[in-house]
């Protein structure tokens, strides 16, 4: 079971050093910023280590083990997890190289052998760890935990994914657990995506891909799988695809199949980072639109017509509006202002303005999702309008049947407080209309993928 990994009761750390520059230092470091249950670790050559207790052997340690972390030179990791073995111990991430990434395929199938015959699950070797945020785990060298939410994501590159970790923590987007899969000898991509589809916390998984190992087995999986995958995958080009045999050993295989198999399965395929984790953004706290009716509301003409062209290279239909719905709209902006889908008010920004306009996009039968835009100028502020997208979200969640709402506050410095208001809220907000309008776009193709791929369970009683 994955959960022992996860969610271990006792944790411990070998190699671990009072020296935080060291991985074994650091890691012990992380686990005492948060976790609360048992850590012991174990060094031969110190008896004191980060305040702790330090034992020779995870064999000296007085009490249960159920998680060890590997931080020991290539020549003892062998031993070091036969002991772990004869310990008990259930869960292993051995964070360890020179393996089959440095092209000791011997040492990695020996290593998969001892953990095997003790009955233990394993992680890695050569990975940079694994996070769990609800545990306050971090079994990492990620600098900190990051900030609550429902976002799983699983990464094959470790410096990428730690920096693509780190990145999220500072831009304060919400994880839930951070996976570095390593050389997948004994846990690989499949594993990890089923326990995440039974994992409560987790509502969106991401991935960074470079090859697969169980390939029909994973398309199998994802199929079956009702939350939403979004998938990065390297080695398109030719020399991307020789760069990733050389970095992890994996065979990236032909870009049109994998793009082909990912459709098949329902799992969204994007192409760049930003695309990645703006689509894990807005599922983590936005419902998936009934179909593909968009409105576009902004206070400016030219951003609004970006949004409106990116829809169009998307596929998803600018919707038209029902009089009721014009003629309300006409009643709160200026006479100058156009009611016509993309709506703009040609400058105007008030809380009134946006607010009106907002509920009376999602009372209109023909609008599945809204994207809101905000320009800012030295006259306007960002404040009123994020309130009222804000109230109205807050409507949202009292009733049912609501729509998906998608900021985009344009103009950096300025828009600070507004932007915090709607990340505060868990409302998903873009810098620029096209990455809104592509973020939608995964919330109307994983519906489809729902209702067209993905194998629907029977419910009881069926």
């Amino acid at each position: 079971m994955l959960s022992s990994i996860f969610e271990p009761e006792s944790v411990a750390v070998i190699g671990a050093s009072n020296n935080v520059t060291k991985w074994g230092g650091r890691i012990l470091k992380n686990l005492l910023g948060g976790f609360a249950g048992k850590i012991y670790p174990v060094n031969p050559k110190e008896t004191i280590i980060q305040g702790l207790d330090s034992y020779p052997s995870v064999l000296d340690i007085p009490g249960m083990v159920e998680l060890a972390v590997v931080i020991v030179p290539y020549a003892i990791v062998h031993s070091i997890v036969e002991e772990c073995g004869k310990k008990g111990v259930k869960g292993l991430v051995v964070i360890s190289a020179g393996f089959s990434e440095a092209g000791n395929e011997s040492g990695e199938i020996e290593l998969v052998s001892i953990a095997r015959k003790y009955g233990m699950r394993m992680i890695g070797p050569n990975t940079l760890g694994i996070v769990n945020e609800r545990a306050r785990l971090n079994a990492s060298i990620i600098g900190r935990l990051p900030r609550p939410g429902y976002i799983s994501f699983i990464t094959q590159s470790g410096s990428l994914g730690l920096a693509l970790a780190e990145w999220t923590i500072a831009t304060e987007l919400g994880l839930c657990k951070v996976i570095s899969t390593g050389n997948k000898a004994q846990t690989d991509d499949v594993d990890f995506i089923e326990y995440l589809s039974n994992d409560p916390s987790t509502g969106v998984i991401a991935m960074y891909i470079e090859g697969i190992k169980r390939g029909r087995t994973f398309l199998d999986a994802a199929r079956n799988i009702s939350k939403p995958i979004v998938v990065i995958k390297t080695g398109r080009s030719k020399r991307g695809a020789k760069a990733v045999f050389s970095h992890t050993g994996s065979i990236a295989g032909s870009d049109e199949v994998y793009s082909a198999a990912f459709n098949q399965a329902g799992i969204l395929r994007v192409d760049t980072i930003d695309e990645l984790f703006d689509a894990a953004l807005a599922f983590s706290c936005q419902p998936l639109p009934r179909g593909n009716n968009v409105a576009i509301f902004s206070n400016g003409g030219g951003a609004s017509i970006v949004a409106a062209d990116e829809c169009e290279r998307q596929g998803i239909h600018i919707t038209d509006l029902t009089e009721e719905t014009r003629e309300k709209i006409r009643k709160v902006i200026p006479k100058f202002g156009s009611v016509s889908n993309p709506i703009d008010t040609a400058g105007t920004v008030s809380f009134k303005i946006y607010n009106d306009s907002i509920k009376a996009l999602h009372d209109d039968p023909n609008v599945d999702a809204i994207i809101v835009i905000y320009v800012h100028t030295m006259i306007s502020n960002a404040m009123p309008p994020a309130e009222a997208v804000v109230e109205m979200k807050q409507k949202c969640d009292r009733e049912k049947g609501k729509k998906p709402i998608i900021a985009c506050w344009m103009g950096g410095l300025g828009t600070e407080e507004g932007v915090d208001l709607l990340k505060s809220e868990s409302i998903p907000n873009y810098p620029v209309p096209e990455r809104a309008v592509k973020a939608l776009w995964a919330l109307i193709k994983h519906r489809e993928f729902l209702e067209k791929i993905k194998i629907q369970k029977a419910k009881p009683g069926d």
